[in-house]
């Protein structure tokens, strides 16, 4: 990966990360609609079957329309708004980044690199690599979010945010 190729994955990553952050500061807070979601016990397997099936589907959906390096920015800061808008529903504050900090940087990093591919695989370039190490990352995302981040954000927001004793 030459250095083009690294500023294009550092763009794509800043973009969905200002998404998300962008997101987190324009949602309003609807505690009924998310607080069972991060209460209840749904088993960490189910989740990571969930989890997976949607994001290797949003994976899919990014290297088939990544064209160019600008709309790759674009798809990626949109999913970034809608992760922050929807996680916006637990708080208004910036705190609730902490429970997607541990599976976010794999997440993130991956949904980069497979836009990447897809601009790559749209110019006729060298893609397969870059988009299997993409896909490794989202499933590695997605095992960390199923056991570790859903663990923080049942200790660090139901008890505070939803009421929960």
């Amino acid at each position: 990966m030459g250095i083009r190729d690294t500023y294009i994955v550092l763009g794509n990553m800043a973009s969905m990360w200002v998404g998300i952050v962008g997101g987190i500061l324009l949602g309003d807070v609807w505690l009924y609609r998310l607080c069972p979601f991060v209460t209840n016990g749904l088993a960490p397997l189910r989740m990571l079957f969930m989890i997976l099936l949607r994001n290797i589907a949003f994976s899919l959906i990014v290297f088939l329309i990544s064209y160019s390096v600008l709309l790759a920015g674009l798809i990626l800061f949109v999913e970034g708004l809608y992760v922050g808008f929807m996680t916006s529903f637990v708080a208004r504050s910036l705190m609730v980044i902490v429970p997607l900090l541990p599976h976010g940087v794999f997440e993130v990093l991956g949904y980069s690199l497979i836009a990447l591919a897809g601009v790559r695989y749209h110019g006729n370039g060298n893609y397969v690599r870059v988009l299997v190490i993409g896909f490794v990352l989202i499933i590695a995302a997605a095992l960390i979010e199923s056991f570790v981040s859903v663990q923080i954000a049942r200790h660090l927001l139901s008890k505070e945010l939803c009421g929960i004793a």
